[in-house]
């Protein structure tokens, strides 16, 4: 049996803390391809709707959005500030079109962006109640920047405009009623906002394999080199 001297001691613990910390990390990174692979198969699955909500229960003004308030079908009342033209929006057919977007204030506080139609319209005066789903901001722009056109639907273009909080993200109008009475308006569909995880299901379940086989390796190096040593010093003797 090999004995280790004092001397040898500290550097043989540091390496054997070295072999611990990377076969944990290995192990970890397995784990977490284990759990990318698993959140692309709940992204195959089909949406399931939620029941409707009021926008305050899963938005505040002046906070992002939460993943889990994304998708949301949600009601709110309150009056039309102001209209925009977002130009070159694409559908869930992948239609093109300029979209009309009203800056909406909120009667529980803030104000959102609302899409409303493909066509002009009129700024429906006075009270409104609003049924939509919720959809995050959009990231890159769509057209030039002007005075009444949004390069792209995002509340952070009109934070300087206005005093009051924005909400984070967009409305997608699904209805719009003025005294219980519907505004009949062309209005854009899209499906419902999907999370995305790059790559594909098996090459994350690979990486499961490579990263828990380098963990495996690490283990078992140690015990290799100390094989070896053992049996060179047989031969020696």
């Amino acid at each position: 049996m090999m004995k280790i001297s004092k001397r040898e001691l500290p550097s043989k613990v540091g390496a054997a803390l070295i072999v611990l910390i990377l076969c944990a990390s290995f192990i970890r990174l397995g784990f977490w391809q284990l759990d990318r692979a698993e959140e692309f198969q709940e992204l195959q699955k089909p949406y399931i709707e939620r029941p409707i909500i009021n926008l305050s229960q899963v938005a505040i003004p002046g906070e992002n959005l939460s993943d889990d308030s994304i998708n949301q079908i949600v009601r709110f009342s309150g009056r039309y500030l102001e209209q925009y033209i977002a130009p070159n929006q694409e559908n869930k057919s992948g239609v093109k079109a300029d979209w009309i977007v009203g800056l909406f204030e909120v009667d529980s506080g803030g104000a959102i962006l609302v899409v409303r139609s493909v066509s002009n319209s009129e700024l429906p005066i006075g009270s409104v109640e609003i049924t939509g789903r919720l959809f995050n901001r959009q990231f890159d722009d769509r057209a030039e920047k002007a005075s009444s056109k949004l390069s792209r639907i995002d509340p952070a273009l009109l934070v300087s405009s206005y005093e009051q909080k924005l909400f984070d993200g967009f409305v997608l109008a699904q209805s719009e009623k003025i005294n219980g009475v519907e505004i009949d308006l062309k209005r854009p569909e899209l499906d419902p906002a999907k999370p995305s995880v790059p790559g594909y299901y098996w090459q994350h379940i690979s990486y499961v394999v490579i990263w828990w086989l380098m963990a495996l390796v690490v283990l078992f190096l140690p015990f290799y080199q100390v094989s070896r040593k053992r049996q060179g010093n047989e031969r020696g003797n």
